[in-house]
This record gives C-alpha cells, structure tokens and sequence, in this order.
C-alpha cells in the first residue's frame, strides 16, 4: 500500500501542476476578443491583366507596385504606419520593423488590387486599396494589423471597421509586433564619442551628413548601430567605415 502511495503522489502531484498551468493560461486569455471570421475571397476569375508585382515597400502602409503597362504607389486601407510614434530626431524603429515585415510579406510575389478610394485628399495622389497576395489570397492590410506591425486607420474601411479592431486589440494583447516592447528596437542617435552617420526611412546605406540623397529624411545613427542594423556605406559621399 505504502509503495502505491509513493507512485500516485508524484503523478497526482504533476495533474495539479498541469491544471495550474492550464489555469494561467486561461486567465492570461480573459478579455481576449474572439477571433473574428478571417475574409476569404475568390480571385479564380481574376485575369492576368488584375495582377501586379510588388516593386518596393516604403512604408507599412504603401508600397509601389507594376504591371504591364504601368507603375504605381498605392497606399493600404485600414493600415497606419507606426513611424509616427517616434520622434523626428530619433530612428523610426517601428517603421522600420514593419517595412522589413511587409517586404518579407510579399518578397518575390504577385498581388491582387481592389480599389477603395482614388486620389483622395489625405494622401495627395495616392490610391488607397486592398491588396491580396496572388498564391494564398492572404490579406495584406489585415495582416499587417493582425500580426502587430501597424495600428488601425478607420478611415475608409466601412463594414470592415469591426474586424480590424478586434484583430489589432488581439495583437495589443497577446503582445505581437511593435505592442511586444521587449522586443522592439531602441532608437539610438549617437554613440559617446563615436562616429555619427546618417540613414533614410528606406534606404539601405548610411550617410555623411551633407550628402545629396538626406533630401527627404536624414536620421542620426552611431557608426557601429548602422552596421549593426544592415546598413552599408554609400559609394556617393563616402562616409567612414570606421
């Protein structure tokens, strides 16, 4: 008898740890929204002629893209970029996070295009839209808000308003993307007596200060910080490399 005791203690004891953990982890998901239907959409009757291929991404919420005829920069319906959060004087690191997903996102791929809006007076000559990629169907907007690499912009997503929300509180609260702020980079504009060299919101070469392509953004980074995030020297002003 006293040997049996011995083998159920340690087993009775595991059950309960077990059922302790399974209680962390439903509490952890209370006030959790439920996941709302993900949109699936039939392109089978899409031709050739509706695709495009994806040129860059500039921005959580736009990119260029081109087809046979044509290029054009569209902006995501429903998708803000996260740049905004940051001051001017310091690196946008969520931008930068959710322009390395969304190019990740579509690396190599072809896109379906809704139009939504066309040149509508908050984003000049942009067209907004809803994009698609050509494999899977996968929605782009949804997705750069589902998996936490950019807020909601309500403007313009009509019924869909509901299902964005409850898939950006779901990111805020399971701590994806730019809401898991253990993770996010840490804005660095100098190093103590270090070199300081220059990058744009897009580019992939860091600067000297007075060089010709800091027109439209000129971000200050430590020499070494630049390295480190992937940036080269570039061949034009010929910063230092050390």
């Amino acid at each position: 008898m006293k040997k049996k005791l011995n083998t159920l203690l340690p087993t009775a004891a595991l059950c309960l740890a077990l059922l302790a953990v399974a209680g962390v982890a439903a509490n952890s998901l209370k006030g959790l929204p439920a996941a709302a239907v993900y949109p699936q959409r039939d392109f089978s009757k899409f031709s050739k002629t509706g695709r495009w291929n994806v040129v860059k991404v500039v921005g959580a919420d736009r990119l260029i893209i081109r087809n046979a005829s044509k290029q054009r920069t569209v902006k995501l319906v429903g998708v803000a970029d996260p740049e905004t959060e940051w001051p001017k004087a310091a690196p946008p690191a969520n931008h930068l996070l959710a322009v390395e997903f969304l190019s990740n996102l579509l690396a190599g791929e072809e896109v379906f295009v809704l139009e939504t809006q066309r040149n509508t007076a908050d984003h000049g000559a942009l067209d907004t839209v809803r994009l698609f990629r050509v494999p899977d169907g996968l929605y782009v907007n949804l997705e750069m808000v589902r998996q936490g690499y950019a807020k909601l912009s309500p403007r313009g997503l009509g019924n869909e308003l509901d299902l964005f929300r409850t898939y950006q509180e779901r990111a805020r609260l399971t701590g994806k993307g730019i809401w898991n702020k253990s993770s996010a980079l840490v804005p660095v504009v100098t190093e103590p007596r270090g070199v300081t060299v220059y990058v744009t919101k897009t580019g992939k070469k860091y600067h000297s200060q007075d060089c010709q392509f800091l027109s439209k953004s000129k971000i200050a980074l430590g020499l070494g910080e630049a390295k480190k995030r992937g940036f080269t020297p570039c061949r034009i002003c010929k910063p230092p490399k050390q």
